[in-house]
Formats: C-alpha cells, sequence, structure tokens
C-alpha cells in the first residue's frame, strides 16, 4: 500500500512539474526531488532590469541565485538582482 501512495503523489508531482519523487521499489527510501526547468535565463532576466528603467545593464554574475547586474538609473549605478524563479527583481 505504501509503494502505491508513492506511485500515486509521483504522478501528480510529474504532472504539475515542480517537482518528483524518487525511491526504491518497496517504498523504504523515497526523496523529492525539484525540477528547476522553469527558472528564466539569464538574458531574460537583463531585459527585465532593462523594461525596469536601468540604462547600461551589464551582467556581474549569473553563475548563482540571484543573478547579479550592474545597471545605470538617474546617473547613479546600481546593483540589480534577480531571482530566476520567482522573477523578483531588486537594487542595491
Amino acid at each position: 500500500m505504501r509503494t502505491a501512495a508513492a506511485f500515486a503523489l509521483a504522478m501528480i508531482a510529474s504532472h504539475s512539474g515542480l517537482s518528483a519523487l524518487q525511491g526504491d521499489a518497496d517504498g523504504s527510501n523515497i526523496k523529492l526531488v525539484r525540477n528547476d526547468n522553469y527558472k528564466i535565463s539569464c538574458n531574460t532576466a537583463r531585459h527585465m532590469v532593462r523594461e525596469r528603467g536601468y540604462a547600461n545593464v551589464k551582467v556581474k554574475s549569473c553563475v548563482t541565485k540571484p543573478y547579479q547586474f550592474f545597471g545605470v538609473q538617474n546617473g547613479r549605478q546600481y546593483i540589480i538582482r534577480v531571482d530566476p524563479v520567482t522573477r523578483f527583481l531588486w537594487q542595491e
């Protein structure tokens, strides 16, 4: 019965596209694996920063989350960060 419940949860998770369950055949070792295929690219995040009114947008780092950019607004240079999953944008 435990394996049937795990299978049902895996089917729901795989159809939602957010996560999936992986485990042994007997259902004793189950772990939740998150699928990050829905995060935006660095180039898309850069365009989002430009759409918010920043000029001369240059990439500082797109290796780790959040992505970081340099941008100029009203003559001042800022560091703008974009979370690739939630698409939340903020400046420092």
